[in-house]
């Protein structure tokens, strides 16, 4: 067996479970189970095993705390973060971001001022790539917004309406082009279908391993309110 696990048997289980969490992988079967059907079982299901360790490892990590630690994820990369007396900047080749605001590091608006900064780092870096693949794949949106949400990374309303999460930043520039080609499938395709898939997968081959990124590594572009 690939994985370590504890077998928790039980005459009231009628069918096999596995869970995992930070302790550790739990298996539960039903009384009699053959051992032979168990071990062949759980060998065909490793790899679904380490995906769900690496998403509870990631979601233990830390969120990102800028004002405390003094560090901000941008395009993938750790920058150095810095209260500014002259002006709000994000300066990628010596990977510093400086925030210039009246308001108590740490506060609500001190976030809010750090969100606006992002959203014009985020915006700069969507603009050109939107024109591309909008006409790449014939797509087309009626406005931009950029703001932090909580359970999406993107989406396309029926009225054209395309929303990207303020958190993108933090991840890396293919990991953003993703979600980009994402939302603008959506124009021909609503559902997560078939159809639409292939559509991403015509844009953008490597699609399942950005969804793994963001799948395992989301939860570390959050920022700490």
């Amino acid at each position: 067996m690939s994985f370590d696990y504890q077998l928790s048997i039980s005459k009231r289980r009628q069918s096999v479970a596995i869970k995992v969490t930070a302790d550790g992988v739990k298996v539960f079967a039903p009384y009699g189970i053959d051992k032979h059907w168990l071990d062949a079982w759980l060998k065909s299901k490793s790899q679904w095993v380490e995906s769900k360790k690496q998403s509870v490892s990631a979601q233990q990590q830390r969120i990102q705390a800028p004002f405390d630690s003094q560090q901000l994820l941008i395009f993938g990369e750790q920058y150095k973060f810095e209260c500014s007396q002259s002006r709000s900047y994000i300066d990628h080749d010596t990977q510093c971001v400086g925030l210039k605001t009246r308001a108590q590091p740490g506060s609500e608006g001190a976030r809010k001022a750090l969100f606006k900064l992002l959203n014009q780092t985020l915006l700069s870096y969507v603009t050109p790539l939107l024109a591309e693949y909008s006409q790449r794949m014939s797509s087309q949106y009626q406005e931009l917004k950029i703001r932090e949400y909580k359970r999406r990374w993107g989406s396309l309303s029926s009225n054209g309406t395309l929303a990207l999460n303020s958190l993108l930043v933090g991840a890396p520039k293919w990991v953003i082009d993703y979600v980009v080609v994402h939302e603008l499938a959506h124009y021909h395709v609503m559902a997560h279908n078939q159809a639409f898939w292939q559509i991403v997968a015509q844009h953008y081959p490597n699609y399942r391993e950005a969804q793994a990124y963001l799948r395992h590594q989301g939860v570390r572009l959050q920022i700490e309110k």
